[in-house]
């Protein structure tokens, strides 16, 4: 084997992560925080306010923004440490080798690893669609319908991506 050539790792060794896990990461990582900071500003409002009062609309769609926007930026931030802490940077910022051959973007595990992840998140929000459901039928306030949507998302978001990384660090 020549040693510019890629080697496909034993059985034994650990696999790369690939850039399909890394965003399962930092997707995990952004929904905690930004969904936390969410309830904790609507805890804070239920204690002060009447619920027909409390302004939930607009830190809802923040905080949904903040998610998909702090997804791409810690991925970046995770991909760019990768990089250069394996020596793929150099000082001058060139990769020295194919970014592809030590960094892989997919591999053959992340299609069977999302659609069990994606098994699991339909469960959950199943569960908070019939909630949903019920709060409206009994005439219950949007903000509680609103809320126990995104709740049930963010407890979604938390199974699915926590499905994913043990099927990426222990297999199936």
């Amino acid at each position: 084997m020549d040693d510019t050539e890629p080697r496909l790792p034993d059985d034994d060794e650990p696999v790369a992560m690939t850039m399909n896990e890394r965003t399962v990461w930092a997707y995990l990582l952004t929904v905690i925080v930004t969904s936390g900071v969410y309830l904790t500003l609507m805890l804070i409002r239920l204690v002060d306010e009447p619920v027909g009062q409390i302004a939930w609309v607009g830190p809802m769609l923040w905080t949904i923004g903040a998610s998909v926007l702090g997804t791409v930026v810690v991925t970046a931030v995770l991909a760019i440490g990768r990089s250069i802490g394996s020596g793929q940077l150099g000082p001058s910022g060139r990769a020295p080798v194919a970014f592809t051959e030590l960094d892989p973007v997919s591999d053959a595990r992340d299609k069977d690893i999302d659609l069990v992840g994606d098994r699991a998140l339909v469960g959950v929000l199943g569960a908070g669609f019939v909630g949903a459901l019920v709060l409206a039928m009994i005439g219950a306030d949007t903000f509680w319908i609103g809320n126990l949507l995104f709740v049930f998302g963010t407890i979604g978001a938390i199974v699915e991506t926590t499905t994913k990384i043990r099927l990426y660090r222990r297999g199936f």
